[in-house]
């Protein structure tokens, strides 16, 4: 399937997540003076509109990245991590726009470092290769803006199933890297191609850190977790110093409300089955990642959603 349009969910509770943790990932990275790969398994459109008809009909971006930033902006401290985040993507908030993962990738990604994008659908590919390329028009020119060194020259984009391109092209000849995977999970093929994918991929490419996110939701909480489980066994049996983590921002609780099937929701009429949270999974998690994820998590549920009960919960895998 490919209906899945990311527009009316971009600037929610699981963006902020997603993008919080792939910034410090990529920060661990800059803090070597070397080059690293790049891969985005599920790219998107890249730039997305906050104000929009899609924007506008579920309204997650205003209980997401809005409300975040404006507490913040009232709030006495808030954590450096946080902080980064929103002072990386502020101009494109001031001009009534979020950034998807390629954007944040490019602005922070170093010369000479290998960036490939991956995008099956096709108004997404479209858009994310006019994006991509379009990037000036957002102030990204010359020296990058975070990093102070040349603007990167443009990515690898391919119209093509990320888990296959991912798996085809580790490793890569640049050994050092990060790969982000956060498929739709519109089907149930993709629970376990993202299990396939990234234990072959961390077989062969056993240096890079992969990074998963996932949706917390309740009808799927089995499927969601014997995944997880599978795939930080396997990078756990491959080396047991292996270091694995997982963190989880929920906005609520697990049976908040009744979630469906998309083929159920279609057939009743009803808008999709809401998370009621995200997770990420990170395989070769870097230092202190654990730490900078929970102090920033724990600011979110005192600044988003408060009118429900956000929590957030970190596993590290020792077995």
């Amino acid at each position: 399937m490919l209906s899945y349009l990311h527009g009316f969910h971009a600037g929610n509770h699981a963006d902020i997540l997603k993008h919080i943790t792939l910034i410090q990932i990529m920060r661990h990275l800059n803090a070597k003076n070397k080059p690293y790969t790049l891969f985005d398994t599920h790219a998107g459109g890249g730039l997305y509109s906050l104000t929009g008809p899609n924007a506008r009909k579920t309204g997650e971006a205003e209980k997401g990245i809005l409300s975040l930033d404006f507490a913040a902006c009232k709030a006495a401290a808030i954590p450096e991590p946080v902080e980064f985040y929103l002072n990386l993507i502020r101009p494109f908030l001031n001009n009534d726009l979020y950034p998807g993962s390629p954007l944040i990738e490019r602005m922070l990604i170093q010369e000479g470092c290998p960036q490939t994008l991956c995008e099956l659908h096709p108004a997404e590919f479209d858009s994310l290769v006019h994006n991509m390329a379009n990037m000036a028009v957002h102030n990204m020119t010359g020296k990058n803006s975070v990093c102070g060194t040349e603007k990167p020259a443009m990515p690898l984009i391919k119209k093509s199933d990320g888990f296959k391109t991912l798996a085809a092209m580790t490793p890569p000849a640049v050994k050092r890297g990060l790969s982000l995977l956060d498929p739709a999970y519109e089907d149930d093929d993709e629970y376990d191609a993202a299990e396939r994918t990234i234990i072959q991929v961390h077989k062969k490419w056993s240096a890079g850190i992969i990074m998963l996110w996932f949706p917390l939701l309740a009808h799927k909480k089995g499927r969601i977790q014997s995944m997880i489980e599978y795939i930080a066994g396997a990078a756990k049996s491959q080396n047991a110093n292996t270091n694995v983590l997982r963190a989880d921002f929920l906005i609520d609780a697990e049976n908040s409300h009744k979630e469906m099937s998309l083929k159920e929701n279609a057939a009743s009429g009803q808008d999709a089955p809401r998370l009621y949270g995200s997770g990420v999974l990170v395989i070769n998690a870097p230092w202190r990642l654990d730490e900078q994820l929970s102090e920033s998590l724990s600011f979110l549920c005192t600044a988003l959603y408060q009118d429900r009960r956000p929590a957030f919960k970190i596993d590290r895998f020792t077995s």
